[in-house]
């Protein structure tokens, strides 16, 4: 009786250590099942930031084993975050990136195919443009974009009024650009200082790049030649150098270089500067801060940006904005974030997507954009010159991915290591503070970009 004692007490306390060892062990256990996907978007603002969550949890619901990490990065930081994680070989499974941050890291074999999103929405419910640009000559489709939308003009009507400018009428030349812009700064109080300005820009690298590539295009040039060699020696770039001196010199403020992008907004709506280029998601920034200005009809936007004297007035380039969706194909649970990216394109969710910032997420589905219910959001009422004029030049223009003067770069698998390092904004920056000549500054970045292209073992020169 003792012995059985004995036994079943040994017994016993192996149990209870087995149940306990269970026990702690089985957090861990259920942890190692759980998919986690880490997703970066450049949507920040509220609105979308929420539709994000509903739509994550949605997803959630049907599959119980996935977390998923959503974080908002400004799009204007986006890549030196990526560019920070590549290095410490440590990107997310699923981001938003710029179009040629996409055809680099597909040129590296990063990325996975998304030919199943594709075929879930239905190819022939996406907008041409949007297929050919993530269509590969393999047939394979590395990314998809999340929305369209285009880079306008921005002005306030009243200040144009003010300098006796008409501002319905674009300017359909740089000329005719600074002539405007030069009526627009002016010392305003009296104190024998300018204290507004024709023009606002942004000063970090990224808006550099997407101003030089946007003044080039419109200027008859490009930044690379048929196979890739850099062109910032060209006449088109060095008139586009000479440009941008002039105009740092009689109309943009003095500060301009320490602008953020924010910054140019917040001016508008100040009344520092009499316009400034940007997006569409800055209707809901002006309603808030400059809701004056709004109500009476003084912010609008050209449908049209002026050429420069190597160009032809009327063609222009802009940016288009499309930045896409791309899955690192060794990332953990690379597939989840793809079955992801399948239920975020499902019609219910995406609209609600669209509908966040509704003046500047245009729709990628036809479908979409066609819906009696989308077209019935108030915003297009209320912004629709804003709107039109973005379709206008989506439909009639021709706008470029950002550094895409020609639809030829496309094709180049470094147009990412020229963004991120810094090549164009120096030559920019040389000319317009005085330390190089337009021509230095420009011999000056070719020789870098050549020596990076080399380095990378893209030359084919």
């Amino acid at each position: 009786m003792q012995q059985a004692f004995g036994e079943s007490r040994r017994y016993g306390y192996r149990t209870l250590l087995a149940g306990a060892t269970l026990a702690l062990l089985l957090p861990t256990a259920l942890a190692a099942q759980e998919r986690v996907i880490q997703v970066w978007h450049t949507e920040p603002n509220p609105a979308t930031k929420a539709v994000m969550d509903e739509i994550i949890a949605d997803f959630i619901e049907t599959h119980p084993d996935v977390r998923i990490e959503h974080e908002a990065v400004g799009w204007g930081d986006l890549d030196l975050k990526m560019q920070a994680a590549l290095a410490a070989g440590a990107p997310p499974t699923l981001t938003q990136a710029q179009t040629y941050v996409e055809r680099s890291l597909a040129a590296k074999g990063m990325l996975m195919p998304l030919n199943d999103v594709f075929d879930s929405i239905g190819r022939d419910d996406i907008f041409d443009v949007i297929n050919f640009i993530h269509t590969y000559d393999d047939g394979n489709n590395y990314g998809i974009s999340h929305a369209v939308g285009a880079d306008t003009i921005i002005i306030r009507k009243d200040f144009y009024r003010e300098a006796g400018l008409d501002p319905d009428t674009a300017p359909a030349t740089w000329d005719e650009w600074l002539e405007q812009l030069k009526a627009l700064t002016i010392d305003s109080d009296g104190d024998g200082r300018m204290d507004r300005y024709g023009l606002g820009l942004a000063g970090p690298s990224f808006f550099i790049n997407e101003d030089l590539y946007m003044w080039v295009g419109s200027n008859g040039g490009r930044l690379f030649d048929e196979v890739g060699r850099p062109t910032f020696t060209e006449p088109q770039v060095i008139e586009t150098l000479e440009f941008w001196k002039e105009l740092n010199d009689c109309c943009l403020s003095p500060d301009w270089l320490s602008q953020s992008y924010l910054d140019t907004f917040a001016n508008l709506a100040t009344g520092q500067v009499a316009s400034i280029l940007g997006w569409g998601r800055g209707t809901g920034y002006f309603e808030q801060y400059a809701p004056d200005a709004v109500a009476a009809g003084d912010i609008a936007v050209f449908d049209s940006k002026p050429a420069g004297p190597s160009g032809e007035p009327g063609k222009f380039v802009t940016q288009f904005d499309n930045e896409s969706w791309i899955v690192f194909k060794d990332a953990d649970n690379a597939d989840v974030a793809v079955e992801f990216l399948e239920f975020f394109y499902e019609p219910a969710n995406y609209l609600k997507y669209v509908e966040s910032v509704p003046t500047h997420l245009l729709p990628i589905r036809k479908s979409i954009a066609a819906d009696p219910a989308y077209l019935a959001n108030p915003a297009f009422e209320k912004w629709e010159d804003w709107v039109q004029a973005q379709l206008k030049i989506i439909a009639e223009d021709d706008p470029r991915p950002l550094l895409m003067t020609q639809w030829e770069d496309l094709k180049l698998p470094f147009t990412a290591e020229i963004a991120g390092s810094g090549i164009l904004a120096d030559m920019v920056t040389d000319v317009v503070q005085g330390i190089r000549t337009p021509m230095e500054a420009a011999e000056r970045a070719q020789g870098r970009a050549e020596e990076l292209i080399t380095q990378l073992g893209y030359r084919k020169w």
